[in-house]
């Protein structure tokens, strides 16, 4: 890629990550030399970010894919030949990866633009760009209610997910999303409004909706996808837990074991190359074990225990699920104490175990009382995350309450 990149520098000079391009090349590009010189950082970003994906601590990887992509999206903004190109879907993935990295990275907006105000001009700019071009256009419309989302406007975000919806067609637009952006946001943030609708008191709407995922989109995902099916189904298998309706935590409990937890489990058994994220299927697993057991010991319940009591996860696992499933990590892992410890407090030869997972999730939530808030002490905009960790908070601390 530096090769190509370098044809369009000044003559004699190489192409170098670092410098870039210079305004006055730029400037001298010519619609179809624009056109490949962003392709080719986009090529690139997509790369890298395939490569942070598989080893998240590469922070050199990390570093090249914010590069390349803020340096693709700059180029396009400033050349003048973009107003001569008719199709401008060479940058579409690039407004995609800044998405990623405004979810999961620091960076500095331009032109001392706040970070609310840069994304959703970012993301107004994607939906303009593409009209008339629907699987496109339905990726944009995910961005931009991810981006409201993240800056706690949930119900703004539910009205564009409405409207994507009345354009999506899974079956026709997801595969080609998926081969286009990595990921099918799209069914992520359908399968995510399942929560937000739960939490403003439409339950029915909600249950309907999770159906509608399982049973028309939850397909179109390849059984390798696990990580995609991984964020697709615990927002939706919580809203079905969260449902007073009778077999839903067991539906629930199958669902996800079936398409998540023993598919990623097989996976490794048989020696095969499993992403980072692996272990992050096993707290949520144990939460759904318990819902489903209505309260009573089950066969696993002495390794799930030694697994919560024994936790040291990587650091990045805490930011990258409030991320991608608006829930801190350490939030997650104290609510599969918390549901250990409500089972084995009904037993009197396991109260030793109960009190040991009370200390360990009340633990848990003091990262997240520091992961939830901002730096100036506020709580931040993530309010399903700051529901969760309240409810799960106030829980433990009944239990360790003296009766």
């Amino acid at each position: 890629n530096r090769d190509i990149l370098t044809l369009f520098k000044v003559e004699g000079d190489d192409f170098s990550w670092e410098t870039g391009f210079t305004l006055p090349e730029i400037h001298s590009l010519g619609p179809k030399s624009l056109e490949v010189v962003v392709k080719t950082l986009v090529g690139s970003a997509k790369l890298w970010h395939k490569i942070f994906l598989s080893n998240p601590v590469n922070e050199g990887a990390n570093r090249m894919f914010v590069k390349c992509c803020t340096d693709a999206l700059d180029i396009f903004e400033i050349a003048p030949a973009k107003k001569q190109l008719s199709d401008r879907s060479v940058i579409f993935p690039g407004y995609c990866f800044m998405n990623v990295i405004a979810k999961m990275m620091t960076y500095t907006p331009p032109n001392n633009m706040s970070r609310e105000e840069f994304e959703k001009t970012l993301a107004e700019n994607f939906v303009k760009e593409t009209h008339y071009q629907q699987y496109h256009q339905c990726r944009a419309l995910a961005f931009q209610a991810d981006v409201m989302k993240r800056h706690g406007k949930y119900e703004d975000a539910l009205s564009v997910i409405d409207e994507m919806k009345s354009i999506y067609d899974p079956q026709l637009h997801s595969r080609a999303i998926m081969k286009e952006y990595v990921t099918d946001q799209c069914i992520d943030l359908v399968a995510a409004s399942t929560l937000w609708l739960h939490h403003f008191g439409r339950n029915e709407e909600a249950l309907r909706l999770c159906d509608q995922v399982v049973e028309t989109m939850l397909p179109e995902i390849e059984a390798t996808e696990l990580v995609s099916k991984l964020n697709i189904l615990t927002p939706i298998c919580r809203t079905m837990i969260n449902q007073i309706q009778t077999n839903a935590d067991k539906k629930a409990c199958e669902l996800y074991k079936s398409h998540v937890y023993d598919p990623w489990d097989t996976l490794a058994g048989a020696g095969g190359k499993v992403h980072p994220c692996f272990p992050m299927r096993v707290p949520f697993m144990i939460v759904l074990k318990c819902c489903s057991s209505g309260g009573d010991a089950y066969d696993d319940l002495s390794t799930d225990i030694a697994y919560m009591l024994n936790r040291n996860d990587p650091a990045w696992f805490e930011t990258a699920f409030l991320a991608y499933l608006d829930t801190a990590w350490s939030t997650m892992c104290a609510e599969a104490c918390l549901c250990l410890a409500k089972i084995t407090g009904c037993n009197s030869q396991l109260q030793d175990k109960s009190s040991a997972l009370i200390k360990e999730g009340l633990k848990f939530l003091e990262v997240s009382a520091k992961t939830l808030k901002k730096e100036d002490g506020t709580i931040g905009n993530s309010m399903m995350a700051h529901s969760n960790y309240s409810q799960i908070l106030s829980e433990l601390e009944n239990l360790s309450s003296p009766v």
